[in-house]
């Protein structure tokens, strides 16, 4: 029988939705939920690399042991059009490279994924100094780069840059995830749960959605992840709750 993934909660979609006061607090509701892992947002206050020194990682890292969450990396989710605009490609660069160490650093204080998933422009000529210098500080800190740009586009920068597969995406653009996945194969470094009906986002495991879950789990065996499947709630209008109904569809079905 094939067992599903276990899932991961991609935090970013949290902010603002629980009655937390601090985003750790988020963690303790993650883990109180039910879930056993979680992809922080190097976004949101209190969890950026630069509010956090050697001392709050470790403390991070104590807290993900203590709840018993594993880590399944960190999303940056910047518009991909400021990696390759003169105005913000530097800030871009220093932010994707700071997540990178916060990944990094983590991964090794919590036996976590060492990935960071980000969407980086289509237009690669453009940005290529940007993404070159990204792919080189992901090499010298054994980091992958989740790319969710879809569809996927060859960097020729660095191997450290894979694929980054997001449901919802895919069918908005008329694409299979199912197929997409088996034709990525060991190229998929992120593979997330979300659907989406005919006008936009919305939970996963719901009649109005698209994704035909079964085909999806089967291709990503297929294409042998072994890693969790990130829940990404964004753009869903009671991101808890929906994530709530989810892990428990997710584990019955």
């Amino acid at each position: 029988m094939l067992e599903r993934p276990p899932l991961s909660l991609a935090l970013a979609a949290l902010r603002g939705a629980t009655d937390a006061t601090h985003p750790r607090q988020h963690l303790e509701w993650a883990a109180a939920s039910g879930f056993r892992s979680v992809t922080l947002d190097a976004a949101t206050p209190g969890f950026r690399p630069r509010e956090l020194d050697r001392s709050g990682r470790r403390d991070l890292a104590a807290l993900l042991r203590r709840l018993e969450l594993g880590l399944m990396g960190i999303d940056l989710w910047i518009p991909p059009t400021h990696f390759g605009d003169p105005v913000h490609a530097e800030r871009a660069v220093d932010a994707a490279n700071a997540a990178i160490d916060l990944t990094a650093d983590l991964a090794g204080l919590n036996q976590g994924e060492r990935v960071l998933s980000l969407s980086l422009p289509r237009d690669r000529e453009e940005a290529s100094a940007a993404i070159g210098t990204i792919a080189d500080h992901a090499d010298s800190r054994s980091v992958e780069i989740a790319d969710h740009t879809w569809p996927p586009v060859e960097s020729g920068a660095s191997d450290s840059i894979r694929v980054g597969l997001d449901p919802a995406v895919l069918l908005l653009a008329g694409d299979n995830p199912a197929k997409a996945a088996a034709r990525t194969g060991d190229r998929l470094a992120v593979a997330r749960l979300s659907d989406a009906s005919d006008i936009g986002r919305v939970a996963p495991g719901g009649r109005d959605g698209r994704l035909n879950d079964l085909a999806y789990v089967i291709a990503l065996d297929t294409a042998k992840y072994r890693r969790p499947v990130v829940l990404d709630a964004r753009g869903l209008a009671s991101p808890d709750d929906a994530a709530l109904r989810c892990l428990e569809w997710w584990s019955n079905a």
